[in-house]
């Protein structure tokens, strides 16, 4: 009797355990709470104000396709020799004043024998052959004439009246190609009670130039052709006309 009672109180503690432990715990487990959620509620489509629906709309729009442009292959132009392009290429130079013909004549000769090509030209201008002795005006050509007949009486020669438009009636007591021999033509006169003046004589002359064409580097400098030029006016260079390629 005892040993079933005691079975009966086995079996009845097993089965409690049994009951409590698969199905009374489970229920009694704290549930795993999902996240609060944030933002704003759902809304319908039809809900949507026109802007929203804009902007949801550029949200779904797949990115832009990104173009790519071929890079074009680049072409290597092989480098020039600077020198070799300086020596080639052509140029053109003037030089002058010349003194006169003879002295183009010779400076056309010197260019010619460097490979240039030559043109000679003509610039008008003046030339200054020296420094004039003269006694001024006088009032009337009877005072002029006995000027000078008493400056021959008293030995001075090489005189004469001048009847130029411009010195009318003066009296020309030489004409010298250095300033100081004039000088002393106004010495002499003044020992003799006379009061002459001097001043730069000039007449019209043209000047003569020489254009000159051919490579850059076979244009010389003036100091070629320095010993050409006229007294006072040495030869120079400059900018000059370039003639026409020869045929």
């Amino acid at each position: 009797m005892k040993r079933a009672l005691f079975l009966t109180l086995l079996l009845a503690n097993l089965g409690f355990f049994a009951w409590y432990r698969w199905y009374l715990l489970p229920s009694e487990a704290s549930p795993t709470l999902a996240p609060a959620l944030s933002g704003e509620s759902l809304k319908l489509t039809s809900e949507l104000t026109p802007s929203e629906r804009k902007a949801l709309a550029a949200k779904a729009a797949p990115p832009p396709a990104t173009v790519v442009t071929p890079v074009p292959a680049t072409v290597l132009v092989p480098a020039t020799s600077t020198s070799a392009t300086l020596a080639t290429a052509e140029a053109c130079a003037t030089y002058g004043p010349f003194a006169d013909t003879d002295m183009v004549q010779q400076a056309e000769m010197r260019l010619k024998q460097l490979g240039l090509q030559t043109l000679e030209h003509t610039v008008p201008g003046k030339t200054k052959p020296g420094y004039w002795v003269y006694l001024p005006p006088f009032g009337s050509v009877k005072e002029a004439d006995a000027a000078a007949d008493l400056l021959k009486k008293r030995g001075v020669g090489d005189i004469y009246v001048v009847t130029d438009e411009a010195n009318h009636n003066a009296i020309s007591l030489g004409v010298f190609n250095q300033h100081d021999f004039a000088l002393q033509r106004v010495k002499e006169l003044k020992k003799l009670g006379y009061h002459p003046q001097v001043t730069e004589r000039f007449r019209d002359e043209p000047h003569y130039w020489l254009d000159a064409r051919g490579p850059a580097t076979s244009l010389p400098q003036a100091d070629l052709l320095k010993d050409l030029g006229e007294e006072g006016a040495p030869v120079g260079r400059g900018i000059g006309t370039c003639l026409p390629a020869a045929g």
